[in-house]
């Protein structure tokens, strides 16, 4: 008896400490932005510290007082997104961390419950409040280009100016296609960079036994992601112009670059492995690779090519 309340109290005694402490960083991210995204993908983690020792109700408690508490600083809105996204990814990942669920299931898990957070939150915004999002296009994406254009006679004039107008509207018509894939690509960011941070945290509060996702240079998308970009590009051949399923396809395009791009510079980040000149450019490789059309297809070719053939794995075996 004695010992269950004396486990009740420390688990409210944790969890206050905890909700104080994601108060706090949700404060500091509100208030100083360009501390912003470091410190909201640090909300996670009390919350997921909280449900690996004390299970999954202790975190969803702390969650709605975050809710409430950061209600009455920065209203409703605000509080909602901050607990809506980075308060379930919290509860999600203090739920696989108490359960012993392998990285990779983790990062899925969490990916798909931000995913839906980034969706209701949106459709809050557009439908709710009627205020316009980026996440669905439209008002929000008009006023995006708007902004830009209007910014553009300050830098050019003349011919680089329409060359430059052209551009703009070839980077928004980009943007709006490939909507599906950026939320998708947030949630899965969100996630991997609060595990990554937690790992960080926990293991400098010696907590060692929660699942790490793999080194940097040992990241393997699986093969087939070449036959389904295979298959978009004859799709594209084949079917041009015809409406949601071209829409669709295409992001499937967006996405598998996108993962072969991630796929090049996990090697990239390899390669002195077998090559010890590249280690000092490597970081010079993979920051280019972000900004130079040229060396990004490299990349991207080089990711490719090392899931076609399994280069790093053959390598390694011998």
């Amino acid at each position: 008896m004695n010992n269950t309340i004396s486990g009740n109290n420390h688990a409210v005694v944790l969890a206050g400490m905890c909700t104080a402490l994601a108060v706090v960083l949700s404060l500091i991210g509100l208030y100083m932005p360009l501390l912003s995204t470091v410190v909201f993908l640090l909300i996670p983690l009390p919350i997921a510290y909280l449900g690996m020792k004390e299970g999954v109700k202790w975190s969803v408690v702390v969650t709605i007082g975050i809710l409430i508490l950061d209600s009455s600083f920065f209203g409703i809105v605000s509080a909602a997104f901050l607990c809506a996204i980075f308060g379930v990814l919290g509860v999600v990942m203090g739920v696989c961390y108490r359960l012993k669920v392998s990285a990779t299931k983790t990062l899925i898990a969490a990916s798909i419950v931000v995913l839906w957070a980034l969706l209701a939150e949106a459709a809050a915004t557009l439908y709710l409040l009627g205020l316009p999002t980026l996440l669905f296009g439209g008002e929000g994406m008009s006023e995006l280009k708007e902004a830009m254009m209007s910014t553009l006679p300050s830098f050019y004039s003349g011919e680089a100016l329409s060359q430059a107008q052209e551009k703009v509207e070839m980077l928004i018509t980009a943007m709006e296609k490939s909507v599906p894939f950026t939320i998708i690509a947030v949630a899965v960011f969100y996630s991997w960079a609060s595990m990554t941070l937690g790992s960080f945290v926990f293991r400098k509060m010696g907590i060692t036994d929660i699942p790490h996702l793999p080194p940097f240079e040992k990241w393997y998308f699986p093969k087939p992601v070449v036959y389904v970009y295979i298959a978009v590009l004859a799709s594209e051949f084949f079917l041009k112009d015809n409406g949601t399923i071209s829409y669709i396809i295409y992001n499937f395009g967006v996405a598998c670059t996108f993962i072969f791009w991630l796929q090049g510079i996990s090697t990239v980040w390899w390669l002195p492995h077998k090559y010890p000149f590249i280690r000092p450019l490597r970081v010079i490789i993979i920051f280019l690779s972000v900004f130079v059309a040229i060396i990004q297809m490299v990349v991207v070719f080089l990711g490719l090519a090392d899931m076609a053939t399994e280069y790093r794995k053959r390598w390694a075996g011998k």
